[in-house]
């Protein structure tokens, strides 16, 4: 039997096409197992929050940072001396934002007005029934801010982070506002990627303390 030899333009051809399956493959793939927030689940609030949305862009290339972002002082906020960001504008007070970068120091500083030192808190590694501390919001009558607003910029801000690389989407499924304190009730997903993508479940709360304004984050 003799084989007819390939033109040039039918090896190309089958190349192409090898090509176009080596690439699509991985595409395929990246989706495996991808697990959204259920539509059937009841939420109070559905959120999501975006790495192109992170006040910290930029300032996470080495570990150091990444540890030194984890401190976040409070100090005055002003036009002078603060770059501030525009995601988080509906969360200013008398017209004061809540979070800025401060222009000399290259770092995040919270509105001391309104708030003690923070420490953020990541809600993607918490342990169950374990509780971390953020710190304090100040206006005790919580005329400023409700506590369900407080909770949602904390989130916004991603001074509690719910994602490692990528993005996360939250369902709050529950809250109790009670006399001492007020508790939000999160479940939800976040996405990254290292040699594929993957999907992560999340739940957490987060407290506040109506007499003291203590903000913390416990694992579910």
């Amino acid at each position: 039997m003799t084989m007819t030899p390939l033109s040039k333009n039918h090896r190309r051809s089958i190349w192409l096409f090898l090509l176009m399956m080596i690439i699509a493959f991985p595409m395929a793939t990246e989706g495996a197992g991808k697990t959204d927030v259920r539509n059937d689940i009841k939420c109070i609030d559905r959120i999501k929050i975006s790495r192109d949305d992170n006040p910290w862009k930029g300032m996470t290339q080495t570990s150091r940072q990444e540890e030194m972002n984890k401190n976040i002082p409070a100090a005055q906020i002003d036009k002078e001396t603060c770059d501030v960001f525009k995601h988080l504008s509906a969360y200013q007070i008398n017209s004061e934002s809540l979070l800025g970068k401060d222009k000399l120091r290259k770092k995040i500083v919270i509105n001391s007005r309104y708030f003690s030192a923070l420490e953020k808190a990541d809600a993607t590694r918490i342990p169950a029934d374990s509780v971390k501390t953020v710190g304090k919001f100040l206006d005790t009558s919580f005329l400023s801010l409700s506590p369900r607003q407080l909770v949602r910029f904390l989130l916004d801000a991603q001074i509690i982070t719910t994602y490692w690389h990528l993005e996360s989407e939250l369902c709050m499924t529950g809250e109790k506002d009670e006399k001492d304190g007020y508790t939000a009730v999160f479940t939800g997903v976040h996405r990254y990627c290292t040699n594929r993508c993957e999907t992560q479940r999340l739940n957490f709360t987060i407290r506040i303390n109506r007499h003291t304004g203590e903000i913390s984050v416990a694992g579910q």
